[in-house]
């Protein structure tokens, strides 16, 4: 018979061997019993949740943990709501594998209602260097932004503008309808004394008379229907009507073409489709991950059209991030326009405008039919800081959040055109430029950059760029 002595060792052994295994189970997972908000006064829950990857009841790897918050963090920074984002641990229990995550936020500022003081031109650059800082070329008026009107991080924009160019517009976007459903609409009316009616040297050209009669009117209306799959892929489906008109003295004078065969009039229904999946790690400055985007566009069609064109634009976008302060990007961007007409020249865009832009060449315009660029750049962080800042009036900006990355541009692209060729002699070869810059991100929000650009063609420049990130 077996002894009582032995019984009593092997249930001891059994409970040690139990014990062991449940401890190597708590190194192994954790589960998230619950997730709580502090410090959206403003911000609904539901708009937070839809942002982040982890779920209440979520089974979490403790090795991942610490990455995984980080990483949650940065989605909900992305958001552009918030000035600072911290996740924090509560209630851990060490017997059952459970916690409570307690996500704490400092709203941002969502009310900018300010007075109009912009420059007219592409960018800052072009009207220092090629329109000699001529305050002829500066719009003013009134503003209001609101960038959280209920909660759900819908946005309503209220625009009065003179100046240089008179515009009126109305903009009211609602992201979260209800499974992923978003609707937006926009109105704009513009109107303008001079206008820029022809590219030559790679240069816009501009006409104002002295009679200062409007020269170019504009009119936009849209509706814009979204569709947002998880947490990276969103779609857009938008319709809008355009009406253009110039003043008789562009087409019988300056530009025949500027809509065409001595149009006065442009007017035209526009049908476009966005696709974007997005992978990017902190998209307000990223860090890796990847980005792919499509856009179909068809100008023309049904009544009242009086422009004909479909083009699609594709992009890619790669990420890097070496080790801690080290990154490498690479971002490639193509267009063509697959009804090969003639376009009016005020729709034929190319490189120049917004974000396409090669290094080095801020100050030109190539404008085509087809295009494509590549933009690279290494990025070193020289500077990441939180601090807070009590004599700072405004609750939202009393922390602050200082980052800084030296960074080095080689780009390239090429533009196809056709027509529009006669003293552009950028355009049909391709183009190279490179040069140091140093990025500055303040609140994660305003964002500074300061270039020193070199291309091919033998210019070299210093530039200033800003951007505000809502």
């Amino acid at each position: 018979m077996l002894s009582l002595t032995f019984i009593k060792r092997f249930f001891l052994c059994l409970t040690i061997i139990i014990s062991a295994n449940n401890l190597s189970g708590q190194t192994d997972f954790i589960i998230v019993n619950n997730i709580t908000f502090k410090g959206n006064k403003k911000t609904t829950d539901r708009v937070v949740k839809y942002e982040m990857a982890i779920e209440k009841g979520d089974t979490l790897t403790l090795k991942a943990l610490n990455k995984i918050i980080i990483l949650e963090e940065k989605r909900i920074l992305n958001t552009r709501l918030f000035t600072f984002v911290k996740i924090n641990i509560k209630n851990w229990d060490q017997i059952s594998n459970r916690l409570d995550l307690e996500v704490n936020l400092q709203e941002n500022w969502y009310i900018y209602p300010a007075p109009i003081f912009e420059l007219a031109d592409r960018s800052f650059n072009v009207w220092w260097k090629e329109q000699k800082r001529s305050l002829k070329r500066v719009n003013f008026g009134a503003r209001i932004d609101h960038l959280n009107l209920t909660g759900n991080k819908d946005r309503l924009k209220l625009k009065l503008q003179f100046g240089y160019v008179r515009k009126y517009e109305l903009k009211y976007a609602f992201p979260y309808l209800k499974g992923g459903w978003g609707l937006s609409t926009n109105i704009v009316y513009s109107e303008q004394k001079e206008i820029g009616y022809i590219t030559r040297g790679n240069k816009t050209l501009f006409e104002q008379l002295e009679d200062e009669r409007i020269l170019l009117k504009r009119f936009r209306a849209s509706t814009s229907l979204s569709k947002r799959i998880g947490l990276r892929f969103f779609q857009v489906i938008r319709f809008s009507y355009h009406q253009n008109e110039v003043d008789d003295f562009v087409v019988q004078n300056l530009n025949s073409n500027y809509f065409l065969s001595n149009n006065t009039n442009l007017k035209f229904l526009q049908l476009e489709y966005d696709a974007d999946y997005d992978k990017r790690v902190f998209t307000i400055y990223p860090e890796g991950g990847y980005r792919l985007k499509v856009n179909i566009k068809k100008d023309g069609f049904g009544f009242e059209s009086e422009y004909n064109n479909l083009s699609i634009v594709g992009s890619i976008e790669k990420y890097w991030k070496l080790w801690e302060a080290l990154i490498i990007e690479t971002r490639l961007r193509g267009k063509t326009n697959l009804i090969r007409d003639r376009i009016p020249f005020s729709n034929n865009t190319g490189l120049g405008y917004g974000g396409n832009i090669i290094t080095g060449y801020e100050l030109y315009v190539i404008d085509g039919t087809d295009y494509i660029i590549h933009k690279n750049a290494l990025k070193l962080s020289i500077l990441d800081i939180t601090k807070r800042w009590d004599k700072m009036i405004l609750r939202q900006y009393k922390k602050v959040s200082i980052k800084a990355w030296l960074r080095w541009n080689i780009d390239y692209g090429y533009v196809n055109e056709r027509h529009s060729t006669e003293g552009n002699l950028l355009n049909n070869q391709w183009l190279f430029g490179y040069g140091p810059a140093l990025d500055v991100l303040l609140y994660n929000t305003f964002s500074f950059q300061l270039e020193y650009s070199f291309n091919e063609i033998g210019d070299k420049a210093f530039f200033i760029k800003s951007r505000l990130n809502f």
